[in-house]
């Protein structure tokens, strides 16, 4: 999960926010990605869930509607207002 939402966020920073994508700027995404406290607190929230959430994961609803949910509150600008 947390890969996931990882790659998601750092994507969305390299295409979402700039017109013009280069190597370093990208690079600089993913490495104040990787010290922020974002990460952090994006990886003790999926800590604390699975934790909580029965181990069968039977239901894979209930992990994709986690991944949207942490998805769509750090992204920035909001996932359908950029």
């Amino acid at each position: 999960m947390g890969y996931i939402v990882d790659l998601t966020l750092i994507l969305w920073d390299v295409f979402g926010s700039h017109g013009n994508v280069s190597r370093s700027g990208a690079q600089s995404v993913v490495n104040n990605f990787g010290s922020s406290g974002l990460k952090t607190s994006i990886h003790n929230d999926i800590s604390s869930f699975i934790r909580t959430v029965p181990h069968q994961y039977c239901d894979n609803d209930v992990v994709m509607a986690k991944i949207k949910d942490l998805t769509l509150r750090n992204c920035d600008p909001p996932l359908g207002n950029a």
